[in-house]
């Protein structure tokens, strides 16, 4: 996601001043803090301002007030890759756990049925 103004189409950074233009922020100048995602899915501008005795003060607001907008990028690329790298940590675990449980297994098999196979085979003690 990034914080882009509407007027030079430039990406505004983390940290960088922003001057209200509508709404309770206009008066203002405020610090850009992060963008946040609300429950009604719009994007929110995280801002903060000195405060005096009270320290900061921290607000979010809709990116139109600071005359800017967010723009969610993801490639297909990255989407592709998160994708895979997900689908092999599940396999991994996987085929260990499956290593982890053929050893009780195979010790299981060895102790049990050591004579019957030994003895299939042709290889017993005469």
């Amino acid at each position: 996601m990034k914080l882009v103004s509407r007027v030079t189409g430039k990406e505004i950074k983390q940290g960088r001043k922003l001057r209200g233009q509508a709404g309770a922020a206009a008066p203002h100048a405020w610090r850009f803090e992060r963008i946040n995602l609300h429950r009604d899915g719009i994007h929110r501008v995280h801002v903060s301002r000195p405060g005096g005795k009270l320290g900061r003060i921290h607000r979010a607001f809709h990116p139109g007030d600071f005359g800017c907008e967010v723009r969610v990028e993801i490639t297909w690329r990255r989407s592709v890759r998160h994708a895979v790298w997900r689908t092999w940590s599940k396999v991994d675990d996987y085929l260990l756990a499956g290593l982890f449980a053929l050893v009780p297994l195979a010790f299981f098999e060895h102790f049990h049925w050591a004579d019957a196979i030994m003895s299939m085979l042709g290889m017993g003690h005469e």
